[in-house]
């Protein structure tokens, strides 16, 4: 019965970790914005604005499933988006790093334990992906205004059950709609564009 309970209310922390963290993101880039919310309102094109936005969640979780290809347990939760008046598009996902035990109706099935500098490696590998994926398709974020951002969060868990150790992670990108059409698809300018980002982890 505590097992149960403590798997509840690490549930409910998780998704309130998720939710802080978005607004975090949201309250870091949204100055300035405000005077720009009633104006892009009325001009957006939301079915479009969906449809970019469907595009660019499969390409990003395509991104993410060929890094964990050896540990397909490791997405919890698949990339969604949301376009926010003033603001500009976010785009959120969870990952579980470690998942060494999953439990299934068939028993635990175990995968092959990282180590904490292939940890390492992998989260350094996905966050430059990440950032390519902005810079060769941001782009096509058609309903954006040029002071708009396009901010991905990424929650990184390391971790399988309540009372383990972890070293969980929230990685947040963001860039402007104007540098994403100044610098995309130029690939010899990718250090350029990433200068430009911003980039936060905690």
């Amino acid at each position: 019965m505590d097992s149960g309970q403590d798997r509840i209310r690490y549930s409910v922390k998780r998704r309130s970790g998720i939710i802080s963290a978005v607004c975090m993101a949201l309250l870091m880039f949204s100055a300035g914005h405000a005077d720009a919310a009633q104006k892009q309102d009325g001009k957006l094109d939301y079915a479009l604005a969906q449809k970019d936005m469907l595009k660019f969640e499969m390409n990003l979780n395509n991104l993410i499933s060929s890094v964990f290809s050896s540990n397909p347990f490791a997405v919890v939760q698949k990339a969604k988006g949301a376009y926010l008046p003033g603001y500009g598009a976010s785009i959120s996902f969870l990952i579980n790093i470690h998942r060494a035990v999953i439990n299934s109706p068939f028993g635990e099935i175990r995968t092959r334990d990282l180590s904490p500098e292939l940890k390492k490696r992998r989260i350094e590998e996905l966050k430059e992906k990440l950032i390519r994926l902005l810079q060769d398709s941001g782009q096509e974020f058609r309903q954006l205004s040029r002071n708009d951002c396009v901010t991905i969060v990424a929650h990184v868990e390391d971790r399988n059950f309540p009372g383990e150790p972890n070293s969980n992670r929230i990685i947040v990108l963001s860039v402007l709609k104007k540098d994403l059409d100044e610098f995309g698809r130029k690939a010899d300018r990718f250090n350029e564009f990433k200068q430009r980002m911003k980039i936060v982890e905690y």
